[in-house]
């Protein structure tokens, strides 16, 4: 294996690392806006009830 093979090789495993890191803090937003969305709603249940 060549130094180029080597670097290409580095370089495709840093690209599967950084899409796996990204589909992450994909999933962690989208739990936090349901989170978001789920407090927001049960506080307005909560104020319609008084």
């Amino acid at each position: 294996m060549t130094r180029l093979d080597t670097i290409a090789t580095r370089q495709k495993k840093s690209f599967v690392r950084d899409v796996v890191f990204a589909a992450f803090v994909a999933l962690a937003a989208v739990v936090s806006i349901t989170g978001v969305g789920t407090a927001v709603a049960a506080s307005s249940t909560h104020v319609a009830q008084r």
